[in-house]
């Protein structure tokens, strides 16, 4: 049953905790962060530490790419549900949405979902199998993605390995900068 928000309550509604929900397959940061991957960090920093640039934006980008295939939750698909399920509650006159319910009874990847749905004001939270919001959603603002744990220690270890990285190749570079040019060099002293 939905409550709208101004309903006596104002109780929020929770969908997707039910039966049909999934255990999804665990994400971690330990298992992102593969010798490959290392490899490529490292491979990254040094080529922008010749540059003179910190994280640049290719490495960025490539890190976000393979946090999001190996580490994130999906958020894409029970986004898409929650509006589908707020727009059929809005377009709904009865403020027992029962399908609404059904809709939400099979939120994508075994996550939850917390609507709070009036004519003025939509709100939802998305709240992953292991009890982790993931997303936001305020008809004011949209979708504000909400960062896990598992996100936050990938970011912290992807960014050591990085810095690490740089840093070595930095100091290799001033090495060879400090080194001599080789070559003979003569000096004639005569009184």
């Amino acid at each position: 049953m939905v409550n709208p928000l101004s309903s006596r309550t104002g109780a929020p509604v929770k969908w997707g905790q039910g039966s049909k929900v999934q255990k999804a397959e665990k994400r971690t940061a330990e298992s992102a962060m593969t010798d490959g991957f290392v490899e490529q960090i490292k491979k990254h920093a040094k080529e922008d530490a010749k540059r003179g640039v910190y994280m640049s934006p290719g490495f960025i980008q490539m890190r976000l790419a393979h946090m999001k295939q190996y580490v994130s939750p999906d958020r894409d698909g029970p986004k898409a549900d929650v509006m589908s399920a707020i727009q059929a509650a809005l377009k709904e006159p009865h403020p027992l949405l029962q399908a609404v319910e059904k809709m939400l009874e099979k939120l994508s990847g075994g996550c939850s979902a917390n609507l709070k749905i009036s004519a003025v004001h939509q709100a939802a939270e998305v709240t992953a199998p292991n009890g982790e919001v993931i997303a936001f959603y305020s008809s004011n603002g949209g979708w504000t993605d909400i960062q896990t744990k598992e996100e936050h220690k990938y970011f912290s270890e992807s960014a050591s390995v990085y810095l690490q990285a740089y840093r070595e190749a930095r100091a290799e570079m001033k090495e060879q900068n400090q080194a001599p040019q080789g070559g003979a060099s003569t000096t004639d002293v005569r009184a």
